[in-house]
């Protein structure tokens, strides 16, 4: 049964998008992912100054923070407030977490966010409500971007498309509660090596794949 009533935002093109902080099931309590584990044991070897700012998008179990927590900065922005809860309760220092949807229009003018080194964000087309709303999501992350900043994001998570809608499910240990559901999306969030070599032309970045792993990088120097 879906949940019919629930906050909603919207993205710079009018779609509507999920974006209530009520208490929903997400990615909290499963397990992380072969592109997050790549991700954070990249950055760890690229790194040794540990002065760097990170932006992770999509906090899921906070698996990123703990395996990144050396570096100076790490804010991490979600759409489901149990993943927030979870952030908090692991008390690292330099971690902070916030509760947006990504592609809700001008988040990223707010205040909280500043410039940084890394932005990290596995799924970086997947759950896009339309092409507007991906357009205007990279090149906020590229106006985010220091001086030779790097946008990093997995081939598996371009190769799949998604739709997140709440939902109410039961069982006996829970009785009724609320959960985020991943749907299949449009082909259209399913990006390619080869638009992504354009969107890096578009943005005056350099395009990276990664040897021997799944990892995409766009660099701004």
């Amino acid at each position: 049964m879906f949940i019919k009533k629930f906050n909603k935002t919207k993205c710079v093109n009018g779609c509507e998008l999920f974006n209530d902080n009520s208490n929903y099931l997400y990615w909290e309590n499963r397990n992380v992912t072969n592109d997050e584990i790549e991700i954070t044991d990249f950055l760890n070897n690229k790194y040794n100054n540990q002065n760097i700012s990170i932006l992770h998008i999509g906090i899921g179990n906070s698996y990123v923070a703990t395996k990144l927590k050396k570096f100076i900065n790490i804010d991490g922005i979600s759409i489901s407030m149990n993943e927030i809860i979870l952030a908090k309760s692991l008390k690292i220092e330099n971690y902070k977490s916030y509760f947006f949807n990504k592609l809700e229009n001008n988040v990223f003018s707010n205040k909280i966010f500043s410039k940084y080194d890394v932005i990290i964000d596995v799924n970086i087309k997947s759950f896009c409500c339309c092409e507007y709303s991906f357009k205007k999501l990279f090149s906020d992350y590229n106006m985010m971007l220091n001086r030779n900043g790097i946008i990093v994001t997995g081939k598996r998570g371009m190769n799949w498309s998604r739709i997140i809608k709440p939902v109410i499910r039961f069982s006996l240990k829970k009785f009724f509660y609320k959960r985020l559901k991943e749907f299949d999306g449009p082909k259209s969030n399913i990006l390619s090596l080869f638009e992504c070599n354009e969107l890096a032309k578009e943005h005056s970045l350099k395009l990276n794949n990664i040897d021997k792993t799944n990892i995409v990088t766009f660099s701004k120097t």
